[in-house]
């Protein structure tokens, strides 16, 4: 008997054994996405029943993607997870192609690249910020000498242009790359055959000493996901306030679907027609020309050309004028970042295409008036200026601008500029005309003496063709010398505003219906005679 009852304990024991380490697979499927600019964490549980002894559960089907540095898993009922592992399964999928390895290898080193040019970006507009902040707090000093004065002005001069031109190079280049990418994406999204990826796995090991049921709770990150902000701004009158219109442009490109899954789109990190052109101070200095024995004074600064329309008034019909209601949102705050959370399930299929999810509509307060820089384009554009932007969770990102329901171009909400107020440039109006011509029978070349003093003189006019009155900030610029032998006065600026560190004039108009304004902008600039002065 009791040869019998050990030969079935023995046997009992035998079997008990045999099944620990086996695999059981389950499927985990996603439940919430939490979306990052770039990368996104996907999560999901399963029941399971638990038999005592130690077993590998398996969680199939998954990404190919995952980084097996994020994953997370947890248990819910009276056993222990023992280990976690990652893997892909070839055999259920045979491996992709060489031409897409490859083009998913370009698509990360440019990827890379944009990264480390956007950083640096990040760096110069703090140099940047930098310099304008101890330009001010000097130049405010009233003990500073000439002397001191002319070596400062010399310093930011140089640095200023310098960080602006590498800034400029450096936005140019991400926009290269981002256009590469772009089709690289397009061309890996046509070229991946799902049926010919691997599939990913998680592997868990469980132990438990009795029959339990309980749950499996998995999050991991794919990186080859991400959301970008886009926003409308309507304005209808320029009395009524401004609607804002903010928009989530959603891709993932993770080889598998996120079906009937909670969203939530997050700022934190795992990992034109339009504008109103920029007056920069204009310096001027002597430049040697040895060749001729004699000295130059050029003037530079920033120039830029009228900026084109990007879109007719055709290409405005295809745009969505009406726009759905926003989706339920709930906004979640912590310390370091804030997510919005879709309380409507989305399904966002993989293969790169952007999904677009309406988040709010603010209504914001705003003002309203014109600017213009004849010097530099003929139009005046119409600005707004929102207050209290920063309650709103706004993130930068670009912009389509409608006025009367008129889409009037496209432009960019920056919201990393440290100011109390969010500048927005709603377009040209063709409906104000401004002019600067040169007054020539004011402008001069005469010799006082050991010097010679050059006289430049312009009639800037404004014309309202509108039929109510506008308000309207004229911007132009005085020369800023850099060397002690030159000196510029201001002669005439009809009431017009100085601003001596920058060399800015401003002078805000009020234009009545089909009235035209006129102001004198006249200045002198006086240096030796045996020198040279290019200006304008």
């Amino acid at each position: 008997m009791k040869k019998y009852l050990f030969v079935a304990l023995f046997a009992v024991a035998l079997s008990a054994s045999s099944l620990d380490g086996q695999e059981k697979y389950i499927q985990v499927p996603v439940s919430h996405v939490t979306v990052f600019s770039r990368g996104a964490q996907l999560s999901g549980d399963a029941a399971v029943t638990l038999q005592p002894g130690t077993w590998e559960y398996v969680a199939g089907g998954l990404s190919p993607y995952i980084d097996p540095n994020s994953i997370q898993v947890r248990g819910e009922g009276d056993f222990m997870i023992m280990g976690v592992t990652h893997r892909n399964n070839y055999l259920e999928n045979p491996a992709e192609s060489d031409d897409i390895s490859t083009l998913r290898d370009k698509v990360e080193a440019l990827q890379t690249r944009i990264e480390d040019e956007e950083n640096a970006t990040e760096v110069l507009m703090e140099k940047e910020l930098f310099l304008k902040a101890n330009y001010d707090v000097v130049t405010q000093k009233s003990t500073i000498t000439p002397e001191q004065l002319k070596a400062l002005i010399d310093i930011y001069g140089t640095n200023m242009e310098s960080v602006k031109t590498a800034i400029l190079r450096k936005t140019r280049l991400i926009k290269e790359y981002k256009e590469e990418k772009e089709k690289l994406d397009q061309q890996l999204a046509g070229a991946i055959d799902r049926s010919k990826m691997p599939t990913g796995e998680i592997v868990m090991t469980l132990s438990g000493s009795k029959p339990v049921t309980g749950k499996l709770y998995l999050s991991y990150v794919v990186m080859n996901a991400g959301w970008q902000p886009s926003y409308d701004i309507r304005v209808d009158d320029i009395t009524d306030p401004a609607v804002i219109i903010y928009k989530a442009n959603i891709w993932q490109n993770s080889g598998v679907e996120w079906k009937d899954v909670k969203v939530s789109l997050s700022n934190a990190a795992p990992m034109t027609a339009g504008y109103l052109p920029v007056l920069n101070p204009w310096f001027v200095d002597f430049y040697q020309e040895y060749a001729l024995n004699e000295v130059v004074v050029r003037g530079y600064g920033s120039k830029s050309r009228p900026v084109a329309r990007e879109a007719k008034a055709e290409e405005a019909a295809m745009m969505d004028l009406e726009a759905t209601a926003p989706l339920p949102v709930t906004v979640t705050e912590s310390n370091i970042s804030f997510s919005f959370d879709v309380n409507v399930p989305k399904t966002i299929p993989s293969g790169g295409k952007l999904e677009t999810v309406e988040l709010q509509r603010l209504t914001v307060p705003a003002t309203y008036s014109y600017a213009a820089t004849p010097k530099i384009t003929t139009s005046a554009y119409l600005m707004g200026y929102i207050t209290e932007w920063d309650k709103y969770n706004l993130l930068p990102g670009e912009s389509n601008i409608y006025f009367s329901n008129t889409f009037t171009g496209k432009g960019y909400i920056n919201t990393a500029e440290l100011t109390d107020t969010l500048p927005v440039s709603l377009g040209a109006d063709n409906s104000i005309t401004v002019k600067r011509d040169r007054r020539t029978d004011f402008t001069s070349q005469k010799l006082i003496g050991a010097n010679k003093v050059e006289t430049r003189s312009f009639l800037i006019s404004v014309r309202n063709n509108k039929s109510k009155a506008v308000t309207l900030r004229l911007r132009d610029q005085l020369p800023l010398p850099q060397n002690s032998d030159i000196t510029v006065e201001p002669v005439e600026l009809s009431g017009g505003k100085q601003n001596t560190a920058t060399g800015e004039v401003t002078w805000d108009l009020t234009v009545a219906p089909r009235e035209t304004r006129e102001v004198i902008f006249t200045y002198s600039v006086k240096y030796p005679k045996n020198k040279k002065v290019i200006l304008e």
